[in-house]
């Protein structure tokens, strides 16, 4: 099923100018890894995927589970696949992983005999990225352990420790001093293991930008991916990286009326009409992912034109004032674009930008520009 309620535009030319963005930063040596976890931050799995599975400067790809990473194997991406996160100890899924060459987060003991074990029966090798937790308390090994669980790995005939890597905590700060300890951490940790590990990274969108101390070999490019930034206090390094955003959200007016002084509109009569407005009704609401908090705080364009939310958002519908505006039944709104950023709509809500666009419907209809 796709609704086709409201729709998301994907700009090819703008995807394509913040690789080159990024890669021009990095160098050639440094591998870039697209990071297409969660519905591709929003844009579309498969969509995403695709438009840069044909780009030269993308060489990995990033996923936040192993569901996702067969997803883009049985639709024909051959690239590397590293799962990020999380994944079941699940016979068949394991044994999916390494017939489909798919490299997979270790954090455990328990991870290792269990893709050990499947990898022995299969006669094959799987490849593994060991996560080192360097202060960000989330996944990953702490340092008391995790030299203990690359040697049983480096050990194993049916195992190849083909990556290690930590996540920052305070990467898109201005203050670097923890995301620099995590950094030396790291470092430290690849002089002491003494084994040979062909790719150490630590570099999301932030610390790509900022400091190329955090490329190792290769980064992790997600957010930035998408023309966004996360670099919220870091205005030169904005100007200096013009990324360009990669998506669009659009609906149509469904409906045009005259709301007369005196009456309500919305659930909970949540606006009070003090003059005679023209309304618009467009099929889009907080189902499509058009958060219920931006009632009666933001608008969208429509012929050019801001036009603001009046009433409380419903499920499938909102409501804005098109008051002498000309606008009429069938005219393209635009709810994220030109003129209004995901940005703008996250400070509205006390949010990242992340959010806004990550929660968009992954029914909803993607289509490429």
């Amino acid at each position: 099923m796709v609704y086709t309620n409201s729709w998301v535009e994907i700009s090819k030319a703008n995807l394509k100018h913040n690789l080159r963005q990024v890669r021009k930063r990095i160098g050639s040596k440094v591998k870039l890894m697209a990071v297409v976890k969660s519905n591709a931050y929003g844009h579309g799995l498969l969509e995403i995927t695709k438009l840069c599975n044909k780009d030269k400067n993308v060489n990995w790809f990033g996923v936040v589970n192993l569901e996702e990473a067969l997803e883009l194997r049985k639709n024909g991406i051959k690239k590397p696949i590293l799962v990020l996160s999380y994944y079941d100890l699940n016979k068949k899924q394991i044994t999916q992983a390494i017939r489909y060459n798919i490299s997979l987060v270790i954090y455990d003991l328990k991870q290792i005999n269990y893709t050990e074990k499947i990898a022995k029966k299969l006669n094959k090798k799987i490849k593994l990225h060991l996560k080192y937790d360097t202060g960000t308390s989330r996944l990953g090994v702490c340092e008391k352990d995790i030299i203990k669980l690359a040697c049983v790995i480096n050990k194993s005939k049916y195992l190849i420790l083909e990556g290690l890597f930590t996540h920052y905590a305070t990467a898109e700060e201005v203050n670097q001093n923890f995301t620099l300890k995590q950094t030396k951490l790291l470092n430290d940790l690849k002089n002491k293991l003494n084994i040979k590990i062909p790719i150490i990274h630590s570099a999301c969108s932030a610390a790509t930008l900022i400091n190329k101390k955090y490329h190792f070999d290769l980064i992790r490019l997600g957010i930035s991916l998408y023309g966004l930034y996360s670099l919220e206090n870091h205005q030169a390094l904005r100007n200096k990286f013009k990324l360009k955003p990669v998506l669009s959200w659009k609906t149509k007016v469904i409906q045009v009326k005259t709301i007369k002084k005196g009456n309500t509109i919305g659930y909970g009569r949540a606006y009070k009409v003090k003059s005679n407005k023209q309304i618009a009704i467009l099929r889009v609401g907080y189902n499509d992912g058009y958060d219920r908090k931006l009632s009666n705080k933001s608008y969208v364009i429509i012929n050019h034109k801001k036009c603001n939310l009046i009433g409380r958002i419903c499920m499938n519908l909102i409501m804005v004032d098109i008051t002498g505006k000309n606008i009429k039944v069938g005219n393209e709104v635009t709810l994220i674009g030109k003129n209004i950023s995901s940005e703008y709509l996250a400070n509205k809500l006390n949010t990242i930008n992340y959010e806004v666009v990550s929660r968009l419907n992954p029914l909803l209809k993607r289509i490429i520009k």
